[in-house]
């Protein structure tokens, strides 16, 4: 039999998720286009919460808590679920396990960069064919939208200050000035956590704003002004659903919508996206990389009109959900699993005025088409 020829473009999350379970496909062969072997890339942590589709991932998790808190002038809202705990995973690691599981006997790896051209890919002016090319290369963010760009380090104490079975998922105690602004901390023991300072905005602040609301934070609230940094971690997420649009070839990953516009979550989704193209492929459906539905599109449409036009009732509405929300809800929620009470329940709590403004915009743009 005449083997099919897959060829996948990219060597992060995407890519190798997906090329790690072509090993159920039989009557295939591939090629992994993954870059420059000698380009450097930081290590860091992918977040998300324990569901069925990244089990394989929560076993061999760096951390994991079955707490989370969600914080704000206000109020504090500590949420619990050992069903779905809160995990992360270094970014090399999962790559590394991935690695371990492409089949040899099947696979090529080729380490040359990757050019396009007039919509097709080459390489060394070769161009990339094959049965099925899936792309997963970073994709150019549109202008004008909203961002979340984040910026923090790994933080040592000498001191016992963190406690360390609470993951802060979002603290708003800080300056609001600039837009949706909170604080994410990762504690990994009573003296090391992982701070970050997170905005939403449509504009990316300097390093040392970053480094400043960390320090402001960490001296407020756990009395902590000497401490060392280690792994610095920064990124830029785009709040907004993009899949490029391609004839020859499926986009998957960022460049293929798997980010969650509403959250910037995206591993559990190139997991789900991985699964589903390799169950299309081997019940020979028609491909489709599709993994959000419209309804939650649709809803964190909405949502992102709201937090761009009125960022300072962001922590209101975040507290809404740890409010309303259980552990299991809330994990299941971010997971893009959440079920219709669910999606209920957040629909009635949200400020109404903005929410049905932003309602009307939203439905108004798509009436007539408009970007």
């Amino acid at each position: 039999m005449i083997k099919k020829e897959i060829n996948i473009i990219g060597g992060g999350c995407a890519a190798l998720s997906l090329a790690r379970l072509i090993r159920n496909l039989p009557n295939y062969k591939f090629n992994l286009y993954i870059g420059n072997k000698n380009k450097t890339i930081k290590d860091h942590f992918w977040g998300f919460w324990k569901v069925k589709i990244n089990y394989e991932a929560y076993n061999k998790a760096n951390h994991v808590w079955s707490k989370w808190s969600i914080n704000t002038n206000d109020s504090k809202h500590i949420l619990t679920s050992v069903k779905h705990p809160y995990c992360v995973i270094k970014r090399k690691k999962w790559l590394d396990i991935c690695k371990k599981q492409l089949p040899s006997q099947k696979f090529t790896i080729l380490e040359n960069d990757v050019l396009e051209k007039d919509g097709q890919l080459f390489v060394k002016n070769k161009k990339i064919k094959g049965d099925l090319v899936f792309d997963s290369r970073p994709p150019k963010i549109p202008s004008n939208i909203l961002l979340q760009h984040f910026e923090g380090f790994v933080v040592t104490s000498e001191k016992d200050v963190f406690d360390e079975d609470i993951v802060t998922l979002m603290d708003f105690r800080c300056d609001q000035s600039r837009g949706m602004h909170f604080i994410y901390l990762l504690p990994f023991s009573k003296r090391k956590a992982l701070v970050e300072s997170t905005m939403f905005s449509k504009t990316v602040e300097n390093k040392e704003f970053y480094s400043a609301e960390i320090s402001k934070y960490l001296k407020k609230y756990f009395n902590l002004e000497k401490f060392t940094k280690s792994d610095h971690e920064k990124g830029v997420i785009p709040m907004h659903y993009i899949s490029c649009a391609s004839r020859e070839m499926y986009n998957i990953g960022t460049r293929g919508g798997a980010v969650r516009p509403s959250s910037g979550y995206a591993f559990t989704f190139i997991q789900k996206q991985a699964f589903q193209i390799i169950s299309q492929i081997k019940n020979r459906k028609k491909i489709n990389t599709q993994i959000h539905n419209a309804i939650d599109l649709f809803l964190d449409e909405i949502f992102i009109n709201v937090i761009n036009e009125y960022p300072i009732l962001a922590s209101k509405i975040f507290s809404s959900l740890g409010r309303i929300l259980n552990g299991d809800e809330m994990a299941k929620f971010m997971s893009g699993n959440a079920s219709l009470l669910t999606t209920c329940k957040i629909i009635i709590s949200m400020p109404k005025i903005p929410f049905i403004k932003s309602f009307f915009y939203v439905v108004y743009r798509k009436w007539f088409n408009l970007p």
